[in-house]
């Protein structure tokens, strides 16, 4: 498994649960499916750049912040 993209895809889960969302509705919103979006929040699956903004947008985040290093990894 890739760790970039777990952390990546626990950043996605993490949000989503933060604000009461669904799986299925994250997805549905993204327009993807709920197990793409499954694959991507266990780090199974990298995802387009287009489906990283449509993901940071219905969270309410940036896209830096969804791709953004642990701050323990960042200060090395």
């Amino acid at each position: 498994m890739d760790t970039f993209n777990s952390e990546v895809g626990g950043r996605v889960r993490e949000k989503r649960l933060a604000l009461k969302l669904s799986r299925h509705k994250l997805a549905q919103t993204v327009n993807i499916s709920d197990k793409f979006l499954y694959d991507i929040e266990m780090g199974k699956k990298g995802m387009s750049a287009r489906t990283l903004l449509r993901l940071a947008e219905a969270l309410n985040v940036s896209a830096g912040w969804l791709l953004a290093e642990k701050r323990s990894r960042r200060r090395k």
